[in-house]
């Protein structure tokens, strides 16, 4: 049986796979660099000023943000961190079917949009954890 030109071999599957791959890679580090500048803009100002309110401020609100993007992540991913979806059995019993049949049909678009608040999340723990070591080890 001849191949069609068209049909995909399990190569460029591969390949596709690797380029979103990078591809998402390359956002989650563009949103890191970006996060991370601003952070460290913000810290430069308080210093240059002398005025500890800024650095207390910017803190506190990638933290509050930090905080935030995990909240509506765990609720948008099914009231957990977990990556596989919830079956029938998961849910609570004192739902009716109708709650958990609603539940279910949305939960691939909820998770979708969970897993875009990791491109911002992810960036912000890291500055955050950057920023902790840096004032625990570093100065």
């Amino acid at each position: 049986m001849k191949k069609r030109k068209n049909d995909p071999s399990p190569s460029d599957a591969k390949n596709a796979a690797a380029k979103r791959n990078l591809t998402r890679l390359g956002f989650l580090f563009l949103n890191f660099v970006l996060i991370y500048a601003l952070f460290r803009l913000l810290l430069e100002i308080s210093e240059r000023t002398r005025i500890l309110g800024i650095y207390y401020a910017a803190t506190v609100l990638y933290a509050g943000a930090a905080v935030v993007l995990f909240v509506a992540y765990f609720i948008l991913n099914g009231f957990s961190v977990d990556k596989a979806p919830r079956a029938w059995e998961d849910l609570p019993e004192k739902w009716s079917d109708e709650q958990k049949n609603d539940f279910l049909a949305k939960q691939p678009e909820r998770k979708e949009k969970a897993k875009t608040l990791l491109y911002l999340l992810m960036p912000i723990a890291v500055t955050l954890l950057i920023s902790y070591i840096e004032l625990n080890f570093f100065t």
